[in-house]
């Protein structure tokens, strides 16, 4: 999933220093955990075993913090500060932004 969220980034915007299948696929994933996580708090029986497959084998397989700490330290020796910065933060707070979204999204209409 990581791998093809890459090759989307590249055929719609083209190669990027800031935005990078990296930055789709951790956005996206963590839109999804918020989701995730308000449904299995506030509205299923899963078994333990379910919830760990969907969070961290499903949407851990898509999100991938080692590629963003890598790509984040390649663009310090070639890309601008000002891109660095975008792509920090476009990690740090959509992705906070988007948990949160994500979360607030099933429990205000989708929890039980």
């Amino acid at each position: 999933m990581r791998y093809l969220s890459g090759i989307l980034v590249i055929r719609v915007v083209g190669r990027s220093g800031v935005l990078t299948g990296t930055v789709l696929s951790n956005l996206a994933g963590c839109f999804l955990a918020g989701m995730a996580m308000a449904w299995i708090i506030h509205g299923t029986d899963l078994a333990p075993e379910i919830t760990l497959f969907l969070t961290i084998g499903l949407l851990g397989s898509l999100t991938t913090f080692s590629t963003f700490a890598l790509e984040a330290y390649l663009l310090i020796g070639k890309e601008t500060k000002s891109q660095l910065a975008v792509y920090i933060s476009l990690h740090l707070i959509a992705a906070f932004l988007l948990t949160a979204s994500g979360f607030w999204l099933i429990y205000s209409f989708g929890g039980s």
